[in-house]
């Protein structure tokens, strides 16, 4: 017997628990606007995006001109740097690690199903630590890039070597990734 609606049983399962990882490596940097005004009240927002559209949803309803509209471009430009450069450091480091024909490839390599997602645990989160020691913290948007850190440990890449790319990815980076995006929006 069947009780409730039905229809449910048509959707995915990652929709209720998360994203589908395999398809999750797009940047939402870029496609914030699109985004937002394609969405209904009722459409589904990943975890991750939360606080990026209660931010631009603040900055939307403010008044023109206000401390509150200030205050909210301030939060969405913030989280959007934050963003792009985790992306960006994560993609770096692997150009670093495996070179730049190989690095997208090794880096979002999937494993196949049934296999773990990383061989060492500890590696796992020695690699993590490591690159929120000289990147910052992932926080939750940056957890997206756990296939990348799993595939530097299953490519036996050893920590020493990890610390560097970290630390010369992150120096390379500028302090202000968004200065492009400083000129503000408009909603």
């Amino acid at each position: 017997m069947e009780y409730g609606d039905v229809g449910f049983s048509n959707n995915y399962f990652y929709l209720y628990l998360g994203i589908n990882l395999v398809n999750d490596n797009i940047s939402f940097v870029d496609e914030i606007e699109n985004f937002v005004k394609s969405r209904t009240p009722s459409t589904a927002v990943n975890q991750r995006d939360a606080d990026l559209i209660y931010f631009w949803d603040k900055f939307r309803k403010a008044p023109e001109g206000s401390a509150r509209k200030n205050e909210a471009e301030k939060q969405v430009l913030e989280a959007m740097s934050h963003r792009k450069h985790i992306d960006n450091s994560v993609k770096l480091i692997g150009k670093l690690l495996f070179g730049i024909e190989k690095s997208t490839e090794l880096l979002n390599t999937v494993r196949p199903a049934g296999s773990p997602l990383v061989d060492n645990w500890d590696c796992l989160k020695t690699m993590v630590k490591t690159f929120e020691t000289h990147c910052g913290s992932l926080s939750q948007y940056g957890m997206k890039h756990m296939r990348s850190f799993a595939n530097i440990c299953n490519a036996g890449i050893p920590n020493d070597q990890m610390a560097e790319a970290s630390a010369q990815a992150c120096a390379s980076i500028p302090a202000n990734p968004w200065s492009s995006l400083q000129g503000g929006f408009s909603a």
